[in-house]
């Protein structure tokens, strides 16, 4: 709902962070927006499709919303493994 949203970004803000994105799962569907994805999404922002087949998570994609609101656009999925250092130059 409208006000849960609404909830998570006023928490965010009060601690100096930055909704990017949402996540939700697609059960017994492929982990691309569909055309309700397309209707209420916003540009500018990350949206995490998990696919879950018969009850399992099979794959995630990452996608955003073109500015012209047409179709998605998938961007580049990177896990990062919180116990190893990363690499800066």
């Amino acid at each position: 709902p409208p006000e849960e949203l609404l909830q998570g970004e006023l928490f965010a803000e009060q601690r100096e962070l930055e909704v990017i994105g949402y996540f939700h799962s697609h059960p017994d569907h492929a982990a691309s927006p569909s055309e309700t994805d397309r209707e209420q999404a916003w540009p500018r922002y990350s949206y995490l499709i998990t696919s879950v087949q018969e009850g399992k998570a099979t794959e995630t994609c990452c996608w955003q919303l073109r500015e012209d609101r047409t179709g998605f656009d998938q961007e580049t999925l990177v896990l990062k493994d919180p116990d190893k250092p990363t690499a800066r130059a």
